[in-house]
């Protein structure tokens, strides 16, 4: 009867320093588009801001609803030659710290190459925590599958 309770002494403390062991988690998603560059890099704005007539410039922060929940994004930094890429970050998600999701556009052939890199960090708490390590990839993925419906 002992062994019962070691075995799960042994489970609750490796489920514990799972929980607090979670730093950050990464995505990393490709795909292809029939657009110019011009159109696909004002599409990603538009799920930023919508109904933008400009692209932000670096250092504008914004408001903007993201995983339901509304959160200030910031410009971090913005390339335009020889490959236009671009890093949002978002802050004031109530279990995530930071997210930031940078985006790279290629040329190709047929229209235009998508490199998507996400990063998110939780907010340094056991509860976050303990909701980062069962949903963050979820997150992500919903993030990147949105941007992916809109073309």
């Amino acid at each position: 009867m002992i062994w019962y309770l070691r075995v799960f002494g042994i489970f609750v403390f490796v489920f514990f320093f799972a929980v607090l062991g979670q730093k950050e988690s990464h995505l990393e998603r490709t795909w292809e588009v029939k657009l110019k560059p011009d159109q696909t890099q004002k599409i990603l704005y538009e799920s930023f801001l919508p109904k933008s007539y400009r692209s932000p410039t670096v250092g504008e922060e914004w408001e903007s609803k993201s995983l339901g929940e509304t959160v200030i994004c910031k410009t971090i930094a913005v390339t335009n030659t020889p490959t236009i890429s671009f890093q949002i970050q978002s802050k004031g998600f109530k279990h995530y710290q930071v997210l930031n999701e940078t985006y790279q556009l290629d040329t190709t052939e047929n229209g235009v190459r998508i490199f998507a890199k996400l990063d998110i960090q939780p907010v340094p708490n056991f509860l976050s925590k303990l909701l980062f390590l069962f949903f963050s990839d979820a997150d992500l993925n919903h993030i990147v599958l949105s941007k992916e419906k809109r073309f």
